[in-house]
């Protein structure tokens, strides 16, 4: 669901708590969600901006921005209590996400054969191709995905049947053509990172550090190849050497470039408390004032979660979400638990370049696989 019908999402928050509710053993709940120190520290990310509301300028925007964020206090808050689940209910969960992950990329392309052979019209790559939700998004799923088949494969294959083996050597490759014709740059970026990470761990599972180590470089080496050869990356190239800069422009390289210094600016300007959540008016003005007239009439946001958290809620919300991030990271590593490792580097990642905790696609992403991973899915 998270995958396909992104709309439905918030549909599904509100049943998922009802059924919670509707179960009862309230009490025990939420002495548990009390007593859970990492619940307590995820949701503070939420009563942050909550605090933000009391100063912000703009608390019609600022309410629906709480709505949107809603995922990042209720599920801590849910799944906290519900303790370690076996691997069959990892492996039902884990599934269920590949299989949408799946049906979106069969969907995008079943859409966009038709348009090519009734109307003769490509949309084959990037916003034509992916309709459901912003490509980037939909690449940093498939990226999870792959984190997902690795896992089940080289970690539980023992206890998977012949369909779902193959189900799983199907969808590796099908989605890697998807997340191709995305043409995310970011998306591409952390697979080219990602999956030379996955064969570097598969291959020191096998006490092999020179194939481990030579099969890592090779793969780097042709991912950047391809990742070069690709047209939206020509944009980078062309502004970082300092050609065709544009700041009126809003193709999505040029843009960000210029959007940063913007939101650079208007964090400068109230570093302590940022200017409340939701206040979108700080950053427009800034738009105007640097006269970003393409970044403006789109209403762009800063396109980083760290520079949009500080422009909202100041020094204190960028100090929570750094330690929403890096102390559950610390955590990881020290257990040894490959598969939440590799999630919040894909979010370290991908904060860089979209404000994702201002999307639902962002928000219901980062706080259900946030929670799972850390209460539920001990992997």
């Amino acid at each position: 669901m998270l995958t396909f019908y992104i709309f439905l999402t918030p549909l599904c928050i509100v049943l998922f708590l009802a059924f919670w509710l509707l179960e009862g053993d309230l009490s025990r709940k939420l002495t548990a969600w009390v007593k859970n120190k990492y619940a307590l520290l995820f949701m503070a990310l939420y009563l942050i901006y909550l605090i933000g509301m009391l100063y912000t300028v703009n608390t019609k925007h600022g309410w629906f921005d709480m709505q949107i964020k809603l995922s990042i206090i209720l599920f801590p808050l849910i799944l906290s209590s519900e303790g370690e689940m076996d691997f069959r209910k990892q492996k039902w969960f884990g599934f269920a996400f590949i299989l949408g992950a799946v049906l979106h990329g069969l969907g995008c392309l079943i859409y966009a054969s038709y348009q090519y052979l009734s109307n003769g019209i490509t949309e084959f790559t990037y916003m034509h191709f992916s309709k459901f939700v912003h490509p980037t998004y939909y690449s940093m799923y498939i990226d999870m995905a792959f984190v997902f088949i690795y896992y089940a494969l080289m970690t539980k294959g023992n206890e998977l049947t012949k369909n779902e083996k193959r189900f799983l050597y199907f969808s590796a490759p099908f989605l890697l053509v998807i997340l191709i014709l995305l043409e995310s740059k970011m998306g591409l970026i952390v697979t080219a990172l990602l999956v030379p990470a996955l064969l570097f761990n598969y291959f020191l599972r096998n006490h092999s550090i020179f194939k481990a180590v030579a099969t890592v470089v090779a793969v780097i080496g042709l991912l950047l190849i391809g990742i070069t050869k690709m047209s939206r990356f020509s944009a980078v190239g062309d502004l970082l050497s300092g050609k065709n800069r544009n700041v009126q422009s809003v193709e999505s390289t040029q843009a960000r470039y210029f959007v940063w210094q913007a939101a650079w600016k208007v964090v400068k300007n109230k570093p302590v408390l940022g200017h409340g959540t939701g206040d979108t008016t700080a950053l427009m003005h800034q738009y105007i004032a640097d006269s970003m007239t393409g970044a403006h009439a789109e209403k762009l946001n800063a396109h980083n979660q760290y520079l949009q958290t500080a422009i909202s809620v100041g020094i204190p919300g960028i100090l929570i979400l750094l330690a929403n991030l890096f102390i559950p990271l610390i955590l990881a590593i020290k257990k040894k638990r490959f598969v939440y490792t590799m999630f919040i580097l894909i979010l370290l990642l991908n904060f860089l370049t979209e404000s994702m905790l201002d999307q639902q696609a962002g928000t219901m992403f980062y706080g259900l696989f946030n929670s799972l991973l850390m209460f539920n899915f001990v992997i």
